[in-house]
C-alpha cells in the first residue's frame, strides 16, 4: 500500500512539555514563549484552546472537575516490587506484556506504532522547533507592542486599515461577515494591544501531528474587554468588532521587517466560517529553519469568559433578526426582545452562538483538556493517533483532478480530542460510554475511541459532560450533539450529518481491519490516504456546478418579505454561501433518498473565492458522493400509503411530483410508487437507477442538466411539470453559461460493457434466461436415467455465462455482423463405476460412447433440439480465453491422446442456446498421474513432462474450473449484484489494452478473482472505501486502484470466498457491530487456511518465485497454481495501464467532461514492435466490440472504437475474402465476386444460407498456432473480443544479440556480421527478424491484411 500523506519529522524525539502548567500569562520580560492548549493540525482545523492567567476571574465550572478519580494501582506494585524479595511484575507492566498477544495480535503493529508516533510527533522547546520557537517569540512581542487606535465609525475605520496597510504595500479591507455593518449602525471600532499572547493548539501539549501539508501552530489573541459592549453578542456586532481587530493585527504584522522576512502573511477564516477571519503566517520558501517543518502560524483572536454574558447565549434562541439580515438596522426587532436576548417567534441561531462561544472558550477547554493528559500518561499519544488516523480520511486538501477539496472543517482534531477527554473523563465520573482508563496505552485508547465512533449516533444520542446547569438548555437542540464540559457549546455545531455518518462507516472497517491482525492493517489504518480519494471510494461520484446567486435569498428584500428574510438568515447561519448551499443539497438528497443511499456527501471546492471569504462568487463545483443501500437498483421505488402516511406521502409526490405514481400491488397494499424500469431491467440499466435519480430531484427542484443526459423520454417529460415553488428558477438554453450542470460518470462507464450486438439487448434477460435453461437442461437429463448406462450424477457448469461474468450474456443466436456463437460449457458427472478401462485412449473412447448414448436418447425426448459431437479442440478456442492451452503444432500422437476428448454441442430447444458437454471421470485423472510418476521413474523426462501437463489441464477442466464457478455464481447471484458488472468492466478493460486470455496474458479465472477481491476481502475494502461496492463504477475503479498500487512480491494478494457476506442493507446496525461498541466477529477462512496461505507465500517468496508477477492464491489454492501467475513484463504494464485509466476517470470527474473516458478503453500502440492487422471480415467476433456510441464523447460523433481507430482499413471492410482451403469448394459453386481490379473470394461466415458457427473462431486460432510456434521469441496481444489488431514484442534475450551457431536452434536465424566469432571459433548467427515476418504473412494468408514493423531488431 502507498504511504500517503505522513510527512516524516526528523528524528529528534518529543520532550514532554504538558507537566508545565497549562496556560501561562506572557511577561513582557520574559525570554520564553509559554505554550498552552489544543488545537487541529494542518488538514484537521482547530476549534482553540484553554489556558489560565492570572488577572482573569473564576472560570466556568466545567464537568467532572471536582469529580474523584481512581486511584492508580500502578505506584502501590512499585513500591512492593522494591520492597519484596521476589521481583514481581507491576500491573503497568503485566499490561504492556499482554498488550501485544492479547490486543495487537503482532509485535510487529506495536513497533509500526511506536516508530508512527515518533516520527510524525512535533513537540515544541527541541532542537527541531528552535527557529519556530524564536519566530513565535518574535510575532509575541510585535503583537503586544503594537499600538492602540481610539474608535471610530464604520468609514473611518474601513478607511484607516486601506490606508495603513497600503502604506505596508499589500491593500487590505476589514474582512465584514456577510452582512457588513448597516449604513448608519451605532456601532463604533477601536484598537488595544493585546495584554494576553498564548500558544495553543496541539503544538505546545505534544499532539501535534506532521501531516503531507505541514502542521499548524496556533497563538491566541485576548482582545480586551473594554472594546466591547453588554449586548454586542447581537446582530453580528461583536464579529465587526473581531473584523477589524483582525485587521489591525494584519495591518500590525505586515508592517514589521522582521516578520515579514520569514512570513507571508494573509487572511484566512477559521472552520472556512466569514464570521471568524484569522491571521495565517505561512514561512517563506527561503526561509529554511521554517520551511523545512511546514508549519503555519495562525493567529486567533479570542475573549475573555466574562467580556460578553454567555449565559445568554443558546442553542435555542435567536440572535440575529431577520430584519437586519436584509438591510435594516434590526432596532425595531430589538426593542421587542427582552433582556436576555430570548426572541421565541424568531428562528435559532445555534450556529451564530456556537462561533461566538468558541472564541470565548478557548481557555476553558484548554484546562480540560491539560488536566486530561495529567491523569493519563498516553493521552497525547492517543489523541495523536486519532488525528492521524483521521487525516489519512479526510478530504480536506485533497486534489481532485484541477480542483482542491475543502473537506470537512468543524469535525476536525479538536473535536476528536475532546471526544477522547469526554470517554476517559466520564469512565472515571461513571457516566457511561466504554470504560476507558487512565493506564491504557496510547493503541489501547485509540482503539476505543474508534469503537465509540463505529458504534454511536450523536442525534439519537447526544453525548454531554454533564454536571453544568446550562448543559440542561441545549436538549431541545436538534442535529447531532456533542455539549463542551460548560454546556454552553455544541461541538458539532455545523457538522453535516454525513460527515458524521461517514467517520462512523469508516471507524467500523478500522476497527474490522485492525481487531483481525490481518497483514498490512496497520497501513491501512494509518499510512494509506486512499479513503480521502472522493473518486474510488462511493459507489456513484457525479460533478455538480451551480451558479451560488440562484441558490441563496436575496440581500436586500425583495419578493416574499419575512418568507425571504427567514430564509436568508438560515443561510447565514452557515458562515459562507458555499456551506450554505452545500448543506441545502445534501439535506435534501439524503431525505429524498433514503431508501436508496447509506449516505450522500457533498464536497465543496476549495476554489480561491472559498477560501478568502467573498461573497458576490458566482460559481461554484461541488463533487457529490453516494454509498448506495442494497435496494439502490430496484425499478421500483415503494413510497408511502396515502391513507396510511398522508404527511409522508405529501413529501413523496413533492420530491418526485408526476413521478409519484399510486399504485396497487399483489398483496392489495394501495402505496406511492416510481417506476424507473421493467422488472427485468439489464444490470446497465439497473446501474443508471440512482443516477437517475439524482438528475430528476436536481433538475427539478434545483434547475440542473445532466451533461450528458442520463434521464430518458419519460422523465423528461415528467421533470419539469408542476415544478415546487421553493425549487430554483428554471435556467435558459442549454448553452446558458449560468444553467447548473451535473456529471455523473457511471451510465458512460458501463456502456463500454455492451457489445455492438447488445447495445439495445436485455443483459439481464439473458443471463436470467441462460441460467433457467441451463436448470431445464438438467431436469431433462435426469429423466433420461432409464436409457443410460449409468445415472447422471450431477451436472456442473464452468461457461462465464453461467455465473454471470461473461462480457457478452448468452445469446440463443447469432447476433447481426457474424454467425459466431459461444456454446456454453457443462461437464457432466455419472455415478461411480468401477468399469472404467485403465487405459487413456480406451478411456476417452467409452466417454464418447456415453455421449453418443445421451445425444441419441436426449433427441428421441427432444426431436426439435440439435445435437452434435464435436472434439474439444476442432475448432475451439477454449484455450485461448480460459486458460486451458490447445495442443501444440507437431505433437505426437501419443502425446495427442491424453487431451483426446469429444464432446456434443446440444442446441437447446426451448432457449435456443447452445450447451457444450463433457464427461468428467474421476479415474482418468488417477491414470494421468500415476502414467507421469511411471514415466518419471522410468527416466523419461519429456513424456512425464507431456503426461503431467495434461494432469494439470485435466485438473483445471473437470475440478477446479467447476469450484471457481461456483464461487463466482454465489458472488454475483447472492451476495454482491455489482460484483456482475464489475467482472464484465474489468475483462473489457483487460481486452481493450490486450491483455485478456491469450498465451501471455491473464487467464478470464484470473481477472474474475481480481474483481471479486474488492467485495470479499475486508482490508480492501477499508483501505479504499466505505463499503463493498454497490455498483459497477465503484469496483471497476477499486480494481483499478489495486492493480495499479498493489505490491505484488512483498504482500500476499488472497481471495477469501469463506467469509460471510457483508453486504449491507439501509440499517446502519447491519454492518456487524453491535449498539455498545463490541464487534461481532464474521466467519472467514480458519486459521489453519490462513496459516497455509501464508506460508505458501512465504515459501514462494523465499525461493525466488514471485518476482513481480500477479498472483491470486485463495483458500482451496494456497500455492495459486490453479490459474498461473502472470510474467512481470506484463503486470508491470498493467500497473502503468491502471495508473493511466484512473488519471483518466479523475480527469472525467475534475472537468465534468467525458472526453478523456475513451482513453480508459483505447491502448496505445505505439509500444509494440510490430503490428498484425487482420481483415475485419474475418473477425466473426467483431460484434463483441464496445459500441461506437460508448466512444462518443459530449459534443462528438463518436470515435468509432479505440486503438482501432490509428489503423484504419484502406479497403472496403465488406469486401469478403475466403479461406485457402475453402478456396476450390468456393470456385466449383460459383462464389467468386469480383469488385474493382481484384477478385475476391466471397467469405462463408457471411452467407446467411450456412447454419451457426460453434465456437469456431479464426483469429483465437490464429493466434494459438503463431505462439505455438513463435512463443519464445515474441509476445503476441490481441483483444479476444472482436479485436482486429495482433501486436507484438520481441523477446531480447532471443533476438537481441548473436549467438553460436548449432544445429537444434528452433528459430529462423541468419549469419551475423563476418567478423563476429564465438569463444569456440563457431560461426555467430541472429534472429532473422524479417524472415519471420514473411512466414507470419505466409500463414496467415487470407486473414492478415498487413504487418508493420515499427522497431527493428
Amino acid at each position: 500500500m502507498a504511504a500517503g500523506g505522513i510527512a516524516t519529522k526528523r528524528k529528534a524525539r518529543a520532550a514532554s512539555n504538558i507537566s508545565k502548567p497549562a496556560a501561562v500569562a506572557i511577561n513582557e520580560a520574559s525570554d520564553d514563549v509559554d505554550m498552552a492548549s489544543d488545537s487541529d493540525d494542518s488538514q484537521l482545523d482547530s476549534d482553540g484552546g484553554d489556558s489560565d492567567n492570572e488577572d482573569m476571574v473564576a472560570e466556568p465550572m466545567l464537568a467532572g472537575e471536582n469529580g474523584s478519580t481512581e486511584e492508580s494501582t500502578s505506584a502501590k506494585d512499585a513500591e512492593e516490587h522494591k520492597r519484596g524479595g521476589v521481583k514481581k511484575p507491576t500491573n503497568a507492566e503485566m499490561m504492556a506484556l499482554n498488550e501485544t498477544s492479547l490486543l495487537l495480535k503482532s509485535n510487529l503493529f506495536k513497533l509500526q506504532v511506536d516508530e508512527l508516533l515518533s516520527e510524525t510527533g512535533i513537540a515544541a522547546n527541541t532542537k527541531a522547533t528552535r527557529g519556530l520557537d524564536a519566530a513565535l517569540k518574535q510575532i509575541r512581542d510585535v503583537l503586544t507592542t503594537l499600538g492602540d487606535v481610539k474608535e471610530m465609525s464604520t468609514d473611518a475605520a474601513s478607511n484607516y486599515v486601506r490606508k495603513h496597510s497600503k502604506a505596508s504595500g499589500k491593500l487590505a479591507m476589514i474582512p465584514f461577515p456577510d452582512p457588513s455593518p448597516a449604513v448608519g449602525m451605532p456601532i463604533s471600532f477601536g484598537f488595544k494591544a493585546p495584554k494576553v499572547v498564548n500558544i495553543v493548539g496541539s503544538y505546545p501539549l505534544g499532539m501535534a501531528v506532521q501531516m503531507q501539508a505541514g502542521f499548524n501552530v496556533d497563538v491566541m489573541v485576548q482582545m480586551p474587554g473594554s472594546l466591547f459592549q453588554e449586548r454586542d453578542y447581537l446582530n453580528y456586532r461583536y464579529f465587526y468588532k473581531r473584523a477589524f481587530y483582525v485587521a489591525m493585527l494584519l495591518v500590525g504584522l505586515q508592517q514589521h521587517s522582521g516578520v515579514g522576512e520569514l512570513f507571508d502573511v494573509e487572511f484566512s477564516w477559521l472552520r472556512s466560517d466569514t464570521r471568524l477571519p484569522i491571521v495565517v503566517l505561512r514561512a517563506k520558501g527561503g526561509v529554511k529553519h521554517l520551511g523545512r517543518l511546514g508549519a503555519t502560524v495562525r493567529v486567533l483572536p479570542s475573549i475573555a469568559h466574562d467580556t460578553l454574558p454567555l449565559t445568554r447565549l443558546s442553542p435555542t434562541r435567536n440572535y440575529v433578526r431577520p430584519s437586519y439580515v436584509c438591510g435594516g438596522d434590526g432596532g425595531a426587532a430589538d426593542a421587542a426582545v427582552e433582556g436576555d436576548g430570548e426572541a421565541p417567534s424568531l428562528p435559532a441561531t445555534p450556529q451564530y452562538s456556537a462561533a461566538l462561544l468558541s472564541d470565548a472558550l478557548l481557555l476553558t477547554h484548554m484546562k480540560y483538556l491539560h488536566e486530561t493528559a495529567e491523569l493519563c500518561g498516553e493521552f497525547a499519544r492517543a489523541a495523536r493517533l486519532l488525528r492521524v488516523w483521521a487525516g489519512q480520511r479526510s478530504a480536506a486538501g485533497r486534489q481532485l483532478g484541477a480542483h482542491r477539496l475543502a473537506g470537512s472543517r468543524r469535525l476536525n482534531g479538536f473535536v476528536l480530542t475532546m471526544l477522547l477527554a469526554w470517554l476517559l473523563r466520564c469512565a472515571h465520573s461513571g457516566r457511561g460510554g466504554p470504560r476507558l482508563s487512565g493506564a491504557m496505552s496510547a493503541h489501547q485508547l485509540f482503539r476505543g475511541a474508534v469503537e465509540f465512533l463505529a458504534a454511536h449516533d450523536f442525534e439519537e444520542h447526544p453525548v454531554r459532560f454533564g454536571g453544568s446547569s446550562s448543559s440542561k438548555e441545549g436538549e431541545g437542540e436538534s442535529g447531532a450533539v456533542f455539549a463542551d464540559p460548560t454546556g454552553a457549546l455544541n461541538l458539532l455545531a455545523g457538522v453535516h450529518e454525513w460527515e458524521l455518518a461517514e467517520l462512523r462507516m469508516a471507524a467500523r472497517l478500522t476497527a474490522r481491519d485492525v481487531d483481525g491482525g490481518a497483514e498490512g492493517s496497520f497501513a491501512r489504518a494509518f499510512l494509506s490516504a486512499a479513503l480521502a480519494d472522493v473518486a474510488s471510494k462511493y459507489d456513484h461520484v457525479m460533478r455538480l456546478e451551480v451558479d451560488l446567486s440562484r441558490f441563496l435569498a436575496p440581500k436586500h428584500g425583495g419578493v416574499g418579505g419575512a418568507k425571504q428574510a427567514r430564509r436568508r438568515l438560515a443561510e447565514l447561519e452557515f458562515g459562507h454561501p458555499v456551506a450554505a448551499v452545500q448543506s441545502r443539497i445534501a439535506t435534501f438528497l439524503a431525505a429524498a433518498l433514503e431508501r436508496h443511499a447509506r449516505l450522500v456527501a457533498v464536497h465543496p471546492c476549495a476554489d480561491a473565492c472559498f477560501e478568502d471569504g467573498a461573497r458576490a462568487m458566482r460559481r461554484h463545483v461541488f463533487f457529490v458522493g453516494v454509498v448506495a443501500s442494497a435496494g439502490a437498483a430496484r425499478a421500483v421505488d415503494l413510497g408511502p400509503s396515502p391513507d396510511a402516511q398522508p404527511a409522508e406521502a405529501a413529501r413523496f409526490r413533492a420530491y418526485w411530483g408526476e413521478r409519484a405514481e399510486l399504485r396497487r400491488f399483489r398483496d392489495g397494499a394501495i402505496r406511492l410508487a416510481t417506476v424507473w424500469g421493467a422488472g427485468d431491467a439489464s444490470p446497465e440499466q439497473r446501474a443508471a437507477v440512482l443516477p437517475r435519480m439524482v438528475a430528476y430531484l436536481l433538475r427539478r427542484h434545483f434547475a440542473v442538466r445532466a451533461v450528458p443526459e442520463v434521464l430518458l423520454a419519460d422523465d423528461l417529460r415528467a421533470v419539469d411539470c408542476a415544478r415546487p415553488a421553493s425549487a430554483v428558477a428554471a435556467f435558459g438554453a442549454a448553452t446558458d453559461p449560468l444553467a447548473a450542470s451535473l456529471f455523473c460518470l457511471a451510465p458512460r462507464l458501463a456502456a463500454f460493457a455492451q457489445t455492438t450486438a447488445s447495445a439495445s439487448a436485455d443483459a439481464a434477460a439473458s443471463f436470467e434466461a441462460a441460467v433457467g435453461a441451463f436448470d431445464e437442461l438438467q431436469r431433462e437429463l435426469r429423466l433420461l436415467e432409464d436409457q443410460l448406462p449409468l445415472r447422471v450424477l450431477a451436472l456442473h457448469p464452468v461457461a462465464p455465462g453461467l455465473r454471470y461474468a461473461s462480457l457478452v450474456p448468452p445469446q440463443p443466436q447469432a447476433p447481426p455482423g457474424g454467425l459466431f456463437v459461444e456454446p456454453l460449457h457443462v461437464i457432466v458427472e455419472f455415478a461411480s463405476s468401477n468399469k472404467w478401462p485403465d487405459d487413456i485412449g480406451a478411456l476417452h473412447k467409452i466417454k464418447t460412447a456415453f455421449l453418443l448414448r445421451l445425444a441419441e436418447a436426449y433427441t428421441a425426448l427432444h426431436p426439435e433440439a440439435r445435437v452434435e459431437l464435436v472434439s474439444r479442440f476442432h475448432g475451439s478456442c477454449d484455450g485461448l480465453v480460459t486458460g486451458a492451452s490447445a495442443p501444440l503444432l507437431g505433437a505426437s500422437s501419443e502425446s495427442m491422446d491424453y487431451e483426446g476428448d469429444n464432446c456434443i454441442d446440444i442446441a437447446h430447444a426451448a432457449s435456443g442456446l447452445t450447451f457444450r458437454l463433457s464427461v468428467l471421470c474421476h479415474c482418468e485423472g488417477e491414470l494421468l498421474a500415476k502414467k507421469a510418476a511411471d514415466l518419471k521413474l522410468a527416466g523419461l523426462a519429456a513424456q512425464s513432462d507431456a503426461v503431467g501437463v495434461a494432469h494439470r489441464r485435466w485438473l483445471r477442466t473437470h475440478l477446479w474450473r467447476p469450484k471457481h464457478h461456483r464461487q463466482i455464481l454465489d458472488l454475483c447471484q447472492r451476495h454482491h449484484p455489482a460484483a456482475s458488472m464489475t467482472v464484465r468492466l474489468l475483462k473489457r478493460w483487460l481486452s481493450r489494452h490486450m491483455l485478456l486470455g491469450q498465451a501471455v496474458g491473464v487467464p478470464e479465472e484470473l481477472a474474475e478473482l481480481v474483481a471479486a477481491h474488492v467485495f470479499t476481502d475486508i482490508s480492501a475494502v477499508a483501505a479504499a472505501s466505505l463499503a463493498e461496492p454497490a455498483t459497477g463504477y465503484a469496483g471497476f475503479v477499486r480494481c483499478l486502484r489495486l492493480l495499479a498500487e498493489w505490491r505484488w512480491s512483498e504482500d500476499l494478494f488472497a481471495v477469501d470466498f469463506s467469509a460471510d457476506s457483508r453486504e449491507s442493507s439501509s440499517e446502519e446496525d447491519s454492518d456487524g457491530s453491535s449498539s455498545d461498541g463490541v464487534w461481532i466477529g464474521s466467519r472467514g477462512m480458519s486459521a489453519a487456511a490462513a496459516e497455509s496461505l501464508a506460508g505458501a507465500f512465504a515459501g514462494a517468496k523465499e525461493h525466488g518465485r514471485l518476482g513481480d508477477c500477479l498472483r491470486v492464491a485463495s483458500e482451496d489454492d494456497p500455492e495459486a497454481v490453479w490459474w498461473g501467475t502472470v510474467s512481470p513484463v506484463l503486470t508491470r504494464r498493467l500497473r502503468t495501464l491502471a495508473r493511466a485509466s484512473l488519471e483518466c476517470i479523475v480527469g472525467c470527474l475534475s472537468t465534468g467532461s467525458d472526453a478523456q473516458l475513451p482513453q480508459v478503453f483505447t491502448t496505445p500502440l505505439t509500444d509494440y514492435d510490430f503490428i498484425i492487422k487482420l481483415r475485419r471480415d474475418v473477425v466473426c467476433r467483431k460484434f463483441e466490440q464496445p459500441p461506437e456510441a460508448a466512444f462518443a464523447t459530449t459534443g462528438s460523433a463518436g470515435s468509432g472504437g479505440g486503438e482501432e481507430m490509428d489503423m484504419a482499413d484502406d479497403d472496403d471492410d465488406d469486401a469478403p475474402e475466403v479461406f485457402k482451403n475453402l478456396l476450390p469448394t468456393a470456385m466449383s459453386q460459383g462464389r467468386l465476386v469480383s469488385q474493382g481490379k481484384r477478385r475476391h473470394h466471397a467469405n462463408p461466415f457471411f452467407r446467411q444460407q450456412l447454419e451457426m458457427v460453434v465456437g469456431f473462431d479464426p483469429v483465437a486460432l490464429f493466434v494459438r498456432d503463431l505462439v505455438n510456434v513463435y512463443g519464445d521469441s515474441m509476445l503476441l496481444f490481441n483483444d479476444v473480443y472482436g479485436g482486429h489488431i495482433i501486436a507484438g514484442l520481441w523477446n531480447p534475450s532471443v533476438t537481441g544479440k548473436p549467438t553460436p551457431f548449432t544445429a537444434n536452434i528452433l528459430a529462423n536465424m541468419q549469419p551475423a556480421a563476418a567478423l563476429s566469432k564465438s569463444a569456440s571459433n563457431r560461426p555467430m548467427v541472429r534472429y532473422n527478424a524479417d524472415a519471420v515476418v514473411e512466414e507470419i504473412t505466409r500463414l496467415g494468408a487470407g486473414i492478415v491484411e498487413s504487418i508493420s514493423v515499427q522497431r527493428a531488431i
